[in-house]
């Protein structure tokens, strides 16, 4: 999953449209579709403020945004074997789904 993907997600759960975060962050609506849409990434500032907006901590949306592909090979084991567990807690914890 993406980025902007996860960031939809977490937008759908808080009942928030693109424009609303725009505001709530202090950007404009096109930098938010851009985010989403994968157009570019947000600086770590941004999505500091898209983390709090949406009560997610930034490294909650980082996780969520990772595939197996992102791992490193000597790493895949310990992923396939943590990501389910992480998924079902972060799913619990925020609520949201995974």
């Amino acid at each position: 999953m993406t980025l902007g993907e996860v960031i939809k997600i977490l937008l759908k759960r808080k009942g928030l449209s693109q424009v609303q975060l725009a505001a709530q962050i202090g950007k404009s609506k096109t930098s938010v579709s851009q985010i989403i849409n994968g157009v570019y990434s947000p600086s770590p500032e941004t999505l500091e403020s898209i983390s709090k907006v949406l009560e997610v901590p930034v490294p909650v949306i980082h996780f969520m945004s990772l595939s197996e592909n992102d791992i490193p090979e000597d790493k895949k084991q310990l992923y396939k074997m943590i990501s389910p567990m992480m998924d079902k807690y972060l799913s619990e914890l925020f609520s949201i789904e995974i």
